[in-house]
């Protein structure tokens, strides 16, 4: 379940907090920021190679030693529902943000709308809608109990990428690593990109690496005259598929709290999907980008 929610979470924007940052800092870099579906062109591939490798990987040589039983499901209730109804119209709005054909956001020259502005709106309605049992899908004791220190990590990291471009220390580490990157072999470059990035997130979180490296991959872009897609996107991706230690991602976190198994099986069985992913994700991108 960790694995799949870090491998799944690269193929949506908003699916994890690295791909925010890519797309803010893109953004504010270039001048343009890519669509959902573009996003997902790129990202999708990746997810449908990886899952398979995922699964194959942790259940070899496994044999079920009894039955595995389901609990019945229930009827649906109203507001289970409701919620699945909102949520869907949340991810539709997502999706045609920006494409096809300028999106919604254009045709209703709305465009300063963003993925944000689209979750704030849900989370209004969430507020607004009757449960069917006598309040709503939302109420704000509920609310209050979302670990909002996420999202305040996720915010300050945003603040440090802006300071890296404002201040001018990004364009200094980016012209340094210029020279290396307009040398090398895009296939080489992307390797040892990912290589790096998936080990660097292994001691730090997926977002304060994505927040410190993306300006610095964009000013390099820049100063070596490439596509910066094609360093920017291996290394988000890259910065959710660290597998091996707890602190790597959140997925991993939550699920090794569970005490089931050690940090030594962890590292064990992510040492191998960080090889894979290294291989699936340069040799897509390389494909996509070069």
């Amino acid at each position: 379940i960790a694995y799949a929610a870090s491998v799944g979470g690269v193929g949506t924007p908003v699916g994890t907090p690295p791909n925010l940052v890519f797309m803010e800092v893109y953004a504010e870099n270039f001048g343009t920021e890519p669509s959902f579906l573009e996003w997902m062109s790129w990202a999708v591939p990746v997810v449908v190679v990886m899952i398979p490798c995922v699964a194959l990987w942790l259940t070899r040589g496994l044999k079920p030693h009894e039955p595995i039983a389901l609990p019945e499901v229930g009827q649906w209730r109203p507001a289970e529902a409701r919620t699945l109804l909102i949520f869907g119209i949340t991810a539709l709005l997502w999706v045609t943000r920006k494409a096809p054909w300028g999106g919604w956001s254009g045709f209703l020259d709305l465009p300063h709308a963003n993925d944000a502005s689209v979750a704030l709106l849900a989370v209004v309605v969430m507020f607004l809608v009757p449960n069917g049992e006598g309040g709503r899908l939302l109420d704000w004791k509920t609310a209050a109990g979302i670990p909002w220190g996420i999202l305040i990590l996720f915010g300050s990291g945003i603040a440090i990428a802006k300071a890296f471009v404002a201040s001018g220390l990004s364009a200094v580490l980016g012209e340094l690593l210029a020279g290396f990157v307009e040398a090398s072999h895009p296939l080489v470059l992307i390797g040892l990109l990912c290589f790096f990035v998936m080990f660097l997130t292994e001691i730090t979180s997926n977002t304060a690496t994505t927040t410190l490296l993306m300006p610095i991959l964009a000013a390099a872009a820049l100063a070596g005259e490439i596509d910066a897609r094609l360093i920017m996107v291996p290394a988000t991706i890259s910065a959710s598929f660290a597998f091996m230690l707890p602190v790597a991602t959140g997925p991993n976190a939550i699920v090794f709290g569970s005490g089931q198994f050690s940090v030594r099986t962890m590292a064990r069985e992510g040492l191998a999907l960080n090889v894979i992913g290294t291989v699936v994700v340069t040799g897509i991108c390389y494909f996509l980008f070069a």
